[in-house]
């Protein structure tokens, strides 16, 4: 918060500029950094507060440091470090946890370390063309149209998986059902962000003639995403299987938004993985605390919770009806403004978008009403009936989140 008030948005792109002589590395924080900075500051002490162990808490605060590095780091080889340090300590929290899945862990490293080891060529390119990795030094630096098309497929093929799109993408929803709920909220609120801000910082500024050359496969790629996990989602009967893909589809906007490069691209896109950043763990953090009371994630068992979890309803509706961009939310004003990014620069994009996203308001009322209403499920054995609504430790969690978002979405 210190940083946001003394952060002069009518300055230098990179402000608090700071080198570590020993190491070669800098560290500073534009725009979007500090957004996201600022959002990580915020969510930590949230998933801290679910561990119920200590070798969870000191997981998380490890996850913070290497998280903030990666944010403010000004060096290609530093970024891709912590990017990998973060991939170690999420291993460790989803594969040891009481409910976890070392199936899902293995699939995440997989995944992300397929990725991240053609990252590693492009590094020492850069490194032996340039003499640096530090990213004033490479956005000086004249790299041909050749060589931008050879290194900019590589440095795309990290970001994709860790955004993740299509159809690099499969590992998201495993890695939230075998999460804790301060997993899964990380996830969502920070995680994911890693490869945006990737894209925004290192990708475009180094390779902008591939970025404009590669912008209909993304566009593509995009609308595959999002179409492919929408319409996943109506078959799913998995609760948090659901929030995860619809995260999927979020983040195949803001990928899009990014790559129009339009005037307001990278303001919208910005605002976008904050609103998703708050809105999608506020989802996660309640879906955790009904597999707390029931040991289940599937819709069948909930049905009918509203007669009994007021409160818990009145939240979860909120929150959907965010996820799905309701006016006076933040994920309204944040699609609004990539939609009008995408505008500028394509419209049939644009139009085949708008159209898409009728199928998210069907995915979220199919859940929300199988959820809350109808007739209360009674044989299973955790009924309904002996469910509590949130305790007074579970609304101070929720509520900041709630705050946020009726204040970023009215604000």
């Amino acid at each position: 918060l210190y940083l946001w008030v003394l952060f002069d948005a009518s300055g230098a792109t990179f402000q608090f500029v700071e080198i570590l002589p020993g190491l070669h590395l800098s560290f500073g924080i534009d725009s979007v950094g500090l957004s996201l900075v600022v959002l990580t500051a915020a969510l930590f002490p949230l998933c801290v507060s679910l561990m119920r162990t200590f070798t969870g808490i000191v997981t998380f605060l490890l996850l913070e440091v290497v998280i903030l590095g990666a944010l403010t780091v000004l060096d290609l080889l530093g970024f891709y470090i912590l990017f990998e340090a973060s991939l170690i300590l999420l291993f460790l929290l989803i594969a040891r946890t009481p409910y976890g899945s070392i199936d899902a862990a293995y699939k995440i490293v997989l995944y992300t370390m397929a990725g991240s080891l053609i990252l590693l060529p492009v590094i020492f390119m850069l490194y032996s063309e340039c003499g640096s990795t530090n990213l004033f030094v490479l956005m000086n630096s004249y790299i041909s149209p050749e060589r931008q098309t050879i290194l900019g497929w590589g440095m795309l093929a990290v970001f994709a998986v860790k955004i993740p799109l299509m159809p690099v993408h499969l590992w998201l929803p495993e890695a939230h059902v075998a999460a804790p709920t301060a997993g899964s909220v990380l996830l969502a609120g920070v995680l994911l962000k890693l490869g945006g801000i990737g894209i925004i910082r290192y990708l475009i500024p180094l390779f902008p003639s591939f970025t404009v050359s590669v912008f209909p496969i993304i566009a593509v790629m995009c609308l595959g995403s999002f179409l492919f996990t929408t319409l996943s989602t109506l078959k799913h009967v998995d609760l948090k299987k659901i929030v995860a893909y619809s995260s999927i589809g979020h983040m195949a906007l803001v990928t899009l938004a990014i790559f129009s490069m339009s005037e307001h691209s990278i303001y919208s896109s910005t605002f976008m993985m904050i609103a998703h950043g708050i809105v999608s763990p506020g989802l996660f953090l309640l879906v955790g605390l009904l597999y707390e009371r029931t040991h289940t994630k599937f819709i069948l068992y909930f049905s009918g919770l509203g007669a009994y979890m007021p409160i818990f309803s009145i939240f979860f509706f909120l929150l959907t009806c965010a996820n799905l961009s309701f006016p006076l939310f933040p994920n309204f004003v944040a699609e609004v403004l990539c939609l009008a990014s995408l505008f500028a620069v394509h419209e049939i994009y644009a139009y085949i978008f708008c159209v898409c996203q009728v199928l998210g308001a069907v995915y979220a009322f199919w859940a929300f009403n199988r959820t809350i209403h109808g007739v209360a499920y009674t044989q299973h054995s955790s009924s309904v009936n002996t469910l509590c609504d949130l305790t007074r430790f579970e609304l101070a969690l929720i509520t900041p989140l709630m705050v946020a978002v009726i204040w970023l979405g009215i604000k």
